[in-house]
Order: structure tokens, then sequence, then C-alpha cells
């Protein structure tokens, strides 16, 4: 079982005061202002997605072992007294940022006529970032004389878990898709809210 929550961080930019960003022959241009500004920062993280991949311990039934050795397991639990169930989840995290070091002054175009800024920002990247340590165990049951779930059992559940987390991530591009469309728009609401305090339409435009 898989779950995705999405997460926005606060944009690592200082904000433009809107006067800055009136024209006057004392201060510099508005694409000059600005591009000084987001020119401090190195990767944007616009948003974050945490994964939640779900795993159970449980017996295997006769019916669906599979080989000898299956068979030989599913025959001895078939006889053993009580029974032996767990649940195990935990998390993975991607980020999606923009690395404003490809960002140059002329990808912010100003029309004093019309009073647009238009933006040409570098592609929004999506990447795993990590994940957690440990394993959680939201359900355990064993009883009789089944054996416990030990630490060497739920290593190895975990590594299954990132395999298959990963072939998901990497054979789909369902997730990064999302990440970055939600991080897009991020941007958009970011940037035009620091802009159009000025009096200026802004456009915002990334790079594929």
């Amino acid at each position: 079982m898989t779950r995705i929550r999405f997460r926005f961080p606060a944009v690592a930019l200082t904000a433009l005061l809107a006067g800055s960003l009136l024209p006057a022959c004392s201060r510099p241009s508005p694409e000059h202002l600005f591009f000084s500004e987001v020119k401090t920062v190195d990767k944007l993280v616009l948003a974050r997605m945490s994964i939640s991949k779900m795993a159970t311990v449980d017996d295997l039934r006769l019916d669906e072992a599979r080989g000898l050795r299956q068979t030989v397991e599913a025959l001895g639990d078939a006889v053993k007294i009580g029974s032996r169930k767990a649940a195990y989840s935990y998390d993975t995290y991607m980020r999606a940022y923009i690395d404003m070091s490809a960002f140059t002054e002329d990808d912010v175009v100003v029309d004093e006529a019309a009073r647009t800024i238009t933006l040409h920002l570098p592609p929004v990247v999506a990447e795993l970032e990590g994940r957690d340590a440990q394993v959680r165990e939201d359900h355990y049951r064993v009883t009789g004389l089944r054996s416990a779930v030990d630490a060497p059992e739920r290593a190895e559940i975990k590594e299954k878990m990132n395999a298959e987390l990963r072939r998901e991530v990497e054979g789909s591009p369902v997730f990064r898709r999302q990440l970055v469309e939600r991080a897009q728009e991020k941007a958009r609401a970011y940037f035009t809210s620091l802009l159009a305090s000025g009096g200026y339409d802004v456009r915002v435009e990334f790079d594929r």
C-alpha cells in the first residue's frame, strides 16, 4: 500500500519591497533588482512529497506456495500453534526545486508599456531526497508457538519495501509529474505575489 502526502516549504527568498519595483531614474531597473535578489538563492525548494509504503507479515498459505521451499514453509506454518501477523510502514521523501544558478538577467523581461514582467525560470527538478531510518510497526500480533519478527527480518522487509517503491517511482512518471506540477503552481503564486505589488502583470514560464 502506498500513501502520498505533499508539503510546501516556505520559499527561501528575501521579499522585495513593493516600492523597489517602481521605475525611477535613481534606481536600478526592475529586472536588475529582481535578478540580484533571486541570484542569492542556489536551489529554490518549492515542494516536498512524502510517500508511505506498507508491508505485511503473514502466514504463507499452502495454495499460495511456489516451489518446494515455500511449500515446506507453508506446511510448517499450518501445523504450528498460533498466528503471526504484523504490518510495517516507512516514509521516503522527494523534493522539487529550481536551480537558480542557471537563471540569468535575460530571463527577466519587463515591458513598461504593457506593465508586464515575464520570468523564464529553469525547469523544476524532482528527485528522491531520503527515507526514514527505521520502519514503523503499525500492527503486531504473534501468538502461540510462532516465532517473533526479529530485527534482521524487519530490515529485510524494509529493503524489499524500498526496492519496490523505487521501482514504482522510477517506472512511472506519475510521482514526479505530480510533484513538478505542484512546485510550478507554488512558484507561479509566489513570484506573482512578489512582483505584482508593483502594479505589473506577472507571467511565469518554465524551461523544459
